[in-house]
């Protein structure tokens, strides 16, 4: 909880991850800031012993994700492909 500041505590709600059909209690919601990022609405969950990172939170944000077999990265706003031809698949983003 350090990390988070604007902490605001809450009463009820509950995120299900792994199966876990129940989930687990959200205790409060905060926000990061990194330096170059800033994440609004992060909830805080006792039991969780992870940080879980919506993709599709920062993609609204206009930023793109890039994934390898050892990491991830976040691109800013501006990033431009490269060479388009090295995109193999392109699949439209819908509900979500």
């Amino acid at each position: 909880m350090s990390y988070l500041f604007d902490f605001e505590k809450l009463n009820g709600g509950y995120v299900a991850f792994g199966g876990n059909l129940k989930g687990r209690k959200i205790f409060g919601k905060g926000k990061i800031k990194t330096g170059k990022l800033d994440f609004d609405d992060v909830y805080f969950v006792k039991e969780l012993k992870f940080n879980l990172f919506s993709v599709s939170q920062r993609c609204d944000k206009k930023n793109s994700v890039f994934f390898t077999n050892t990491e991830y990265l976040v691109l800013s706003p501006n990033f431009k492909l490269p060479d388009e031809s090295q995109v193999l698949l392109r699949v439209p983003r819908e509900n979500n």
